[in-house]
């Protein structure tokens, strides 16, 4: 019999203005991408335009895996806002995302403090 992992994907989620703080487990994949979607989606409705993802603690992560993030990209782009991803440089999911080019569509930052910055959010304030 096939078990499969439980769709705990989001750890937590914070907000500041319009702006959802989004910090995602360790996995990215098949199984929780369904459920990391309907969360990031549940936010775009609530009125949520800027988005900082922290990837830092997630270990596995495949082309499902980053469907929702590109459509979050797509959403948040509608509604003039961004998504920013915190990664810090040498960890292995961003060293796949430069691979794929990814780097190239997502503003990638080593730090939330960094992200915080770029919003001109206050890191303080979170």
């Amino acid at each position: 019999m096939y078990k499969m992992e439980p769709e705990v994907t989001v750890a937590s989620v914070e907000t500041l203005r319009d702006c959802a703080i989004v910090t995602v487990g360790e996995r990215m994949d098949i199984f929780n991408a369904p459920s990391l979607m309907a969360q990031l989606n549940q936010l775009v409705a609530d009125g949520a335009t800027h988005f900082i993802v922290d990837l830092t603690a997630v270990r596995v992560v495949d082309a499902d895996g980053d469907y929702p993030l590109l459509h979050l990209l797509k959403r948040a782009q509608e509604v003039g806002g961004s998504v920013r991803l915190v990664c810090p440089i040498g960890n292995p999911i961003r060293v796949f995302y430069e691979m794929m080019r990814l780097d190239t569509l997502f503003e990638i930052t080593e730090t939330l403090e960094d992200a915080l910055v770029n919003l001109e959010l206050s890191p303080e304030a979170v």
